[in-house]
């Protein structure tokens, strides 16, 4: 491990300890696993998830939401979604016609919505044993978390967008190593 403090250190054999616990009671589950429906697999009810969620999401951010899910794989499933009228791509006009994105058709709301639902039930299934206050408490202390996990990855996000930028080059020296 990294040069962690002593506290630290604590503080993360505790959420290990407490990771465990939780995976051992069933609660580290994803509410999104296997999601029963007559026509649609759960993989492609995620997906449906996923876009209600966000509303419109490149594929390449699609496939990072289903768990890495490769290319290939992401766009067969887009094409059966497409197929079935829950989805349509569209294509960038403006910037690269490569870039695909995807959104939900109103049919393919719908069926999100149903999946919403249910996933709605398992999560509060999950909160159900913690009491008013206490619940509150969780709540609260989870939204903090997951805003500093977004302003860490913003500012990583700036880091390396200053860390690959193009070096510009001025005019004198173009004009004199052209000479």
């Amino acid at each position: 491990m990294t040069e962690l403090s002593v506290d630290v250190r604590v503080q993360v054999a505790r959420l290990r300890n407490l990771l465990v616990d939780a995976a051992r009671c069933g609660a580290l589950a994803s509410p999104l696993a296997s999601l029963p429906h007559p026509r649609w697999e759960p993989l492609e009810l995620q997906a449906l998830w996923w876009l209600r969620a966000e509303c419109l999401l490149p594929v390449g951010v699609l496939a990072h939401r289903l768990g890495g899910l490769a290319m290939p794989r992401l766009s067969r499933l887009v094409d059966r979604l497409e197929e079935g009228g829950l989805v349509r791509r569209e294509r960038s006009v403006r910037h690269d016609r490569r870039r695909v994105r995807v959104r939900l058709t109103d049919a393919g709301r719908a069926v999100a919505e149903e999946t919403d639902a249910l996933v709605q039930e398992r999560m509060a299934r999950l909160l159900s044993p913690l009491q008013g206050e206490t619940r509150s408490a969780l709540m609260d202390i989870l939204e903090l978390w997951v805003e500093t996990l977004g302003a860490q990855a913003r500012a990583a996000g700036e880091e390396e967008e200053e860390n690959t930028a193009p070096t510009l080059v001025p005019d004198e020296v173009l004009t004199a190593s052209a000479a």
